[in-house]
């Protein structure tokens, strides 16, 4: 009776799942949008399967709407033989060549034996199409007894001169399919196992980096370095040009214009050898704020991915400040108080000996007396913090074991400016900041 019940319910949901895919599915190949359907509650319908199946009868809350069906009678009243699959999805990556193999485990739920006969469907979508005869099912027909299980062996073999890419594919038990209430593009298998292959290789050439980000001055020109390195025995073209930010989430707030790019590279990458392609940003004395861009390598290895093709460039454009930030704070007659600035220095990610030695942040700090006098004494202390990488992870691989083994990630600097027996009232403190991407400051009071 157990199974009964189990039937029961599958079957109704798979109905109603199959009536909801073949709106959509047709709505698809139409090219349209699917006219407004009426909401169905899944809970309710659940619900009213588990009272049908015990006996009961559950009272609606409201009229259910009435559905029209295309269907026939007897459609709606096909017997569906009920199998579980395991595994019911399988996905693995191969090289041309290559080859797999896996158990597929079947187990009949349903109360009388079902004949099976493995074959190879296609979808008929998608950019690469697998031929049936990459794929083999051992044993090609089975007979599984109620509660039975049978074990079939899939093998794919992956041709040698097959192209790179994704491949996808059902292997179907039964010739059972979802009804649907308008005619579907291709038939929906219920006992079925989705496949999906992709084919690869390592690629022939490496590119370090795929990600440019500096911090840049106004009105200057900054060189940058993209390292090809060709592992493999024949020459790679390569024909990089401006563009591929599509790859990035956009649109950019600013995009870097195309004038302000030049792009020297060589027509090939030899064979177990290297390259460089040299980047020069030339930025306008009037620009400010974040902007971003990418450059498309267009290199022919079908083995590198489109993605994987492109280098990010993103851009900080800063100007020098010609006015000092001001805050002012209260102290009592006789403190002693202390003025704190600090600064940051990043290490963006530049290769290949194109970036120049920045200049280390420094301030001019003003300090205004209660009265109006201004002191300007040099700092009590300075401090110098650095933060250095031993790891690779901005380094071409061919850099490991070169002299720059130690990365240094971030450098911080720090002043200190005190006054002891201080005037009591309104101070106020001016800072101009020189190289300097962004700053903090702490004004302590007391002892």
């Amino acid at each position: 009776m157990k199974k009964e019940e189990a039937k029961i319910e599958a079957k109704a949901l798979v109905v109603l799942m199959a009536f909801l895919l073949g709106v959509f599915s047709v709505a698809a190949v139409a090219g349209q949008v699917a006219p407004p359907q009426p909401v169905l509650n899944l809970g309710a319908v659940v619900v009213g399967l588990e009272a049908g199946v015990a006996g009961h009868a559950s009272p609606p809350t409201q009229p259910a709407p009435e559905v029209v069906s295309e269907q026939s009678e007897e459609e709606q009243q096909m017997d569906y033989k009920i199998l579980q699959i395991s595994p019911k999805h399988e996905w693995f990556e191969l090289k041309p060549g290559g080859e797999k193999e896996f158990t597929v485990k079947v187990k009949n739920k349903d109360e009388e034996a079902v004949s099976t006969s493995p074959r190879i469907e296609v979808q008929p979508y998608g950019e690469y199409f697998l031929e049936e005869e990459w794929i083999t099912v051992e044993p090609g027909s089975a007979d599984i007894n109620a509660d039975g299980e049978q074990e079939y062996t899939v093998t794919v073999k992956i041709p040698e001169d097959a192209e790179i890419g994704h491949y996808s594919a059902q292997i179907v038990f039964t010739n059972d399919t979802m009804p649907t209430p308008y005619p579907a593009p291709f038939p929906m298998y219920v006992n079925s196992l989705s496949l999906s292959i992709q084919v690869w290789e390592p690629p022939k050439i490496v590119v370090q980096p795929q990600y440019i980000h500096d911090r840049v001055k106004a009105g200057q020109s900054h060189e940058y370095e993209i390292q090809f390195e060709n592992k493999g025995d024949k020459a790679i073209a390569i024909s990089p040009e401006i563009g591929g930010e599509e790859r990035w989430h956009g649109p950019f707030e600013n995009t870097i214009p195309e004038g302000w790019l030049t792009i020297d590279a060589p027509a090939k990458v030899e064979a177990n050898s290297k390259a460089t392609v040299k980047v020069t940003v030339n930025v306008p004395i009037d620009a400010k704020g974040r902007y971003e861009s990418g450059i498309n390598l267009n290199i022919d290895d079908p083995s590198i991915e489109r993605w994987n093709q492109e280098v990010h460039i993103g851009l900080e454009v800063w100007k020098q400040p010609t006015t000092p930030f001001r805050e002012g704070f209260a102290v009592k007659q006789g403190d002693k108080f202390s003025v704190v600035v600090t600064a940051g220095q990043h290490a963006y990610d530049r290769y290949g000996g194109g970036a120049e030695e920045k200049e280390e942040p420094s301030f001019d700090v003003t300090l205004t007396t209660p009265e109006g006098g201004k002191l300007t004494s040099e700092p009590s202390k300075t401090v110098k913090k650095g933060e250095v990488s031993l790891g690779m992870d901005y380094l071409p691989p061919w850099e490991a074991s070169s002299e720059g083994m130690y990365h240094a990630m971030s450098t911080e600097y720090s002043e200190t400016y005190e006054i002891t027996n201080a005037t009591g009232g309104a101070w106020t403190l001016d800072i101009l900041p020189r190289n300097a991407e962004r700053f903090e400051y702490t004004i302590e009071i007391g002892e």
